[in-house]
């Protein structure tokens, strides 16, 4: 089958939903099929278009199997409104892109944004295919709760774009079995829904040895227990937490904090931790140092702000966790990613933007180092057998082919 796969964020960029598309697409492409990707010029790290792709409207070019088409878009750091501009002007070249792909069987598109399910919908009805639309997050919940959404008049319109490519989409699939219930409230039949959840390479990503790490070696951190938050500093993480948190723990005198990645928080991070001799403050890395990266952690962080865990899943985890290192995650209980936690064993969830909580919660694995080997140990056996790249993709490889069969019929 030839899918046409939409995404605002894909290879080389980093953080965000791109490497799990990228994976998917190099995924389906080794399995024979034909996978074309209409993506953003790489923008998400730096907040502006990368030097290689400016003064271009359109690119195309071929990775690991899978034909690329790149587009212009407004690329700015900011708020809401700037952040709405950057969503906008990609569905607007996207759907310039995406009409001169031919012979489509599929379109497959995560959010964000919310917008593409309308280009998914144009070219549904152009080629007469049907289009799967993937829940990464949840839009314009998320948004509201973040505070970065208040306008009455811009929610009301935003939840009524939302049930309209719900209900133009042929099939929904979600990260968390919580967006079931959200959808099933906004009138989406069962039938509509697959769960697949998000996935980690556990073949790029593996367990390693702290002694000789480069990054330890680097920062003078051979003899150190490693608290670190790598990934995408933005408004949903609660990084204010993990600073008051951090301070809490002068005491604990070869405990380390390893601040990792670029967003909208880091400015705040910056400032916050500039004369802390005790922290490293470190850029995104390449993704080919991640797996050298997460090893030179003894636990990892995951934090969101209090009402987040029903919206999203911190896809940080999963490194985290294939990695082989506990994770300490900032979550509500009962919530999907922090069930997985406690199923698998492979760390400690604390109350969301609670310093005290989560303060303890590092205390106690930093004082029980045999206990937080053993929970890095649960963490990799757990992702191996349910969030690895490879079974992953043959769910959504089996979704896929469903779809296309229906629609066929």
């Amino acid at each position: 089958m030839h899918v046409l796969l939409l995404a605002l964020n894909y290879w080389p960029d980093k953080l965000g939903n791109a490497p799990l598309m990228t994976g998917l697409a190099e995924g389906l492409a080794a399995r024979g099929h034909r996978v074309t990707v209409v993506c953003a010029f790489p923008h998400h790290e730096k907040g502006r278009i990368e030097d290689a792709y400016r003064g271009k409207l359109f690119d195309r070019e071929t990775h690991n199997g899978v034909e690329i088409r790149r587009v212009w878009l407004y690329a700015p750091e900011g708020g809401a409104l700037a952040k709405m501009a950057n969503y906008a002007s990609f569905t607007l070249t996207a759907l310039a892109a995406a009409v001169r792909v031919p012979e489509v069987d599929v379109v497959f598109t995560p959010s964000p944004p919310l917008t593409l399910g309308l280009v998914d919908q144009a070219i549904s009805a152009l080629r007469r295919v049907p289009f799967v639309y993937n829940l990464q997050d949840l839009f314009p919940e998320a948004a509201v709760r973040l505070g970065v959404l208040s306008n009455p008049r811009a929610i009301r319109a935003f939840e009524t774009l939302e049930r309209h490519v719900y209900r133009k989409a042929h099939h929904l699939s979600i990260i968390s079995d919580a967006f079931r219930d959200h959808l099933l409230e906004r009138g989406v039949p069962d039938h509509k829904i697959s769960y697949i959840p998000n996935y980690t390479d556990t073949d790029f990503i593996t367990p390693r040895p702290s002694a000789g790490n480069a990054f330890r070696t680097a920062h003078d951190l051979e003899d150190a227990f490693v608290i670190q938050f790598s990934g995408r500093m933005g408004y949903s993480q609660g990084l204010d937490t993990v600073i008051a948190a951090w301070r809490q723990l002068d005491d604990l005198a070869d405990a380390r904090l390893m601040m990792v990645g670029d967003g909208q928080a880091r400015g705040m991070v910056n400032t916050a931790l500039a004369d802390d001799p005790r922290a490293v403050l470190l850029p995104t890395q390449a993704r080919s140092d991640l797996p050298a990266l997460l090893a030179a952690s003894d636990v990892g962080l995951a934090p969101l702000r209090a009402g987040m865990a029903g919206t999203c899943i911190p896809s940080k985890m999963f490194g985290i966790m294939a990695a082989g290192r506990p994770v300490v995650a900032g979550l509500e209980a009962g919530s999907d990613a922090g069930l997985m936690v406690e199923r698998a064993e492979s760390g400690l969830v604390v109350t969301p933007e609670d310093p005290d909580a989560l303060a303890a919660a590092l205390r106690q694995l930093h004082g029980d180092r045999a206990e937080a080997r053993r929970m890095g140990a649960g963490a990799r056996t757990y992702v191996e057998t349910h969030h690895s790249q490879d079974v992953v993709v043959d769910q959504y490889e089996t979704m896929l082919r469903d779809v296309v069969a229906r629609g066929r019929g």
